[in-house]
């Protein structure tokens, strides 16, 4: 799973799934001007961290563009460590309808102290979110390209979605592409950049309920990526405008890409011969693939020995999971938050018996409902 930000405490008639990108991009811009006290990211996250938890989903990409203070940045990193999941901070700073970035650099490196000092177990790792080509120019790019890799963390954008074509392009023409690149959604790349992004080793985040319902792209890019040799997993974009789970995704996957793949024998009034992709490579986005794109494939992503203790159960008596005999197929095609029953992360048991443990989600919710109310008394 990918992206949560202080915008999941965002109020609920804010967070409507019939909106198309830009009027998200102009409500979220209003909204996170609301919601960027310290207090208000914390609580934003750390609700965030707890859906996902409690959906089963083990890691997450923390896409962050709502930190305009080194308070706000220290109150991220505690909310991610407070919540027990791994994660991966991409820090993209302040999102601002005026553009300025001049406290970029000093951020990042706020940030990249801030982590050295609380890092302990070693569950949450750095990363620039960059505005890339769409949103910024080339010059722009060179420098925000460098402050990640001077220090050599990877870098993800967002690309190739609906009206802001040519980023991988652009790239390209800079020199810029490699292997340290992750490009969130890719819904309309071209041949073209497909090829580049698969030379240059660069890997892809899908998210279809987002993707789709938004307007970013007529597909997900997941058939596009693996036809093409790329790296993809599967996210849910954000909490606030989807859902909070990979089972869903997963589902909406195989459809899309179905739908996609068997088009052309369909419009000729024939039936498909083959059914292309399946429920297990699906299974294998939302699983390997995201340890894959994140980076952490050394660490998490599948259940071998030496690698991180991350691993979830579901409950398979209730009458739509009690298979005949394919629990995975039954748990891919019917299973949702309310059937996890275990979720371990580092070894560390977080959700069990359906329920998760501690007090951590009676903090959240109380944290989520004080900003709320934050923001509500700050709106005009």
């Amino acid at each position: 799973m990918r992206s949560i930000t202080s915008r999941n405490s965002a109020p609920r008639s804010e967070r409507s799934p019939d909106s198309t990108i830009a009027d998200v991009l102009i409500r979220d811009g209003r909204i996170a001007g609301l919601g960027d006290a310290a207090e208000d990211v914390c609580a934003g996250v750390l609700w965030g961290a707890v859906q996902a938890s409690n959906a089963g989903v083990t890691t997450v990409a923390d896409w962050a563009h709502n930190l305009g203070s080194g308070a706000g940045i220290e109150a991220n990193l505690r909310a991610l460590h407070d919540s027990g999941i791994r994660a991966r901070l991409y820090f993209g700073g302040k999102a601002s309808s005026s553009g300025d970035y001049s406290r970029y650099e000093a951020q990042a490196r706020h940030l990249q102290a801030a982590h050295a000092a609380r890092q302990q177990d070693g569950r949450i790792a750095l990363g620039l979110a960059l505005r890339g080509p769409s949103m910024a120019t080339p010059a722009e790019n060179e420098y925000e390209f460098a402050l990640a890799r001077e220090p050599g963390v990877p870098i993800s954008l967002h690309a190739g979605m609906a009206g802001l074509s040519g980023a991988v392009d652009q790239l390209g023409r800079q020199d810029l592409l490699g292997p340290d690149v992750n490009y969130v959604h890719a819904n309309e790349f071209t041949e073209q950049e497909w090829e580049q992004v698969a030379q240059s080793g660069g890997t892809v985040s899908a998210t279809p309920t987002v993707e789709m319902t938004m307007g970013l792209g007529t597909r997900p890019a997941v058939g596009a990526a693996l036809e093409h040799g790329v790296p993809v997993g599967l996210g849910a974009d954000t909490v606030a405008y989807g859902p909070s789970d990979l089972f869903a995704e997963m589902r909406l996957a195989l459809a899309a890409e179905r739908s996609r793949a068997t088009a052309q024998p369909i419009n000729r009034g024939e039936m498909p011969a083959e059914l292309r992709h399946g429920h297990l490579d699906m299974m294998d986005l939302a699983t390997r693939g995201g340890a894959r794109v994140l980076g952490l494939a050394d660490q998490v992503g599948e259940i071998v020995v030496g690698k991180q203790a991350d691993l979830i159960t579901l409950d398979l008596s209730t009458p739509h999971l009690d298979s005949f005999d394919n629990p995975v197929l039954a748990a891919f095609l019917s299973a949702g938050p309310r059937d996890v029953d275990t979720v371990i992360i580092g070894g560390r048991i977080l959700k069990r018996r359906g329920t998760l443990t501690g007090d951590l989600l009676r903090q959240a919710h109380r944290e989520m409902r004080s900003s709320r109310a934050r923001i509500r008394g700050r709106s005009p």
